[in-house]
């Protein structure tokens, strides 16, 4: 029997509760992905947590602020999922791509063939969790691989800021996803389909309905 990985992205304190990048939103993602980890634990399934994790001289600094430095309490998992983190596979990464690393490579390289399907949850929406997401899709269709990508909606987020709309970038970065093959659900154990992101004439309220042939409609505002 096939089992699930559970891939959690950056849920860092630099992320989440200090530092030039964090936003405290996004702690509201987080009882739920502990609930997240602690389940899939508990069914044996395997479970890695990418934690930006970098050098003064790293390219990435040229694009964003200092943040996540090594050895500072930035690249440390979130306080409410660091008891967890001897049960997980844990993956320093010094870019926004954690399916570059080359411990993630050789990882999943070798046991691919062990799961029926991949959990992504975390932050940021529209970076780390979309450059990984759509790089795994990408890799799994070069390779033959069909394993089900899953984004639940409800476990990932993104930060707001000057330029940086919440609801606008979650929204791109869940279409891309989409586009690439990923399988976007409210809430994860929910009856699978893909969320369009489309307006609708009908309801301008940000709601979500099903529609025909197991779709999901994301409604905008406006």
């Amino acid at each position: 029997m096939k089992k699930k990985l559970v891939v959690v992205v950056d849920m860092v304190n630099g992320f989440v509760n200090i530092g030039a990048l964090h936003d405290k939103y996004i702690n509201h993602i987080v009882p739920g992905i502990r609930k997240m980890i602690e389940e899939n634990l508990e069914l044996k399934n395997d479970v890695i947590d990418f934690r930006d994790c970098h050098s003064l001289t790293d390219e990435e600094f040229k694009a964003y602020p200092v943040h996540c430095l090594d050895g500072t309490i930035e690249s440390e998992l979130v306080p409410e999922l660091k008891p967890l983190a001897h049960y997980m596979i844990d993956i320093p990464k010094n870019t926004t791509n954690g399916f570059n690393t080359e411990k993630f490579r050789k990882f999943y390289e070798e046991h691919y063939d062990e799961y029926d399907e991949v959990i992504v949850v975390g932050c940021c929406t529209d970076i780390c969790v979309t450059d990984f997401t759509t790089s795994l899709i990408d890799f799994q269709k070069e390779n033959g691989i069909n394993t089900r990508v899953t984004v639940p909606m409800n476990l990932v987020e993104t930060f707001d800021g000057p330029g940086h709309n919440r609801k606008t970038m979650n929204e791109i970065g869940f279409e891309k996803m989409r586009k690439a093959g990923a399988n976007i659900v409210r809430e994860y154990g929910e009856e699978f389909g893909f969320w369009n992101l489309q307006e609708s004439e009908n309801n301008p309220e940000n709601k979500c309905e099903k529609v025909k042939q197991k779709q999901y409609v994301l409604r905008k505002e406006g």
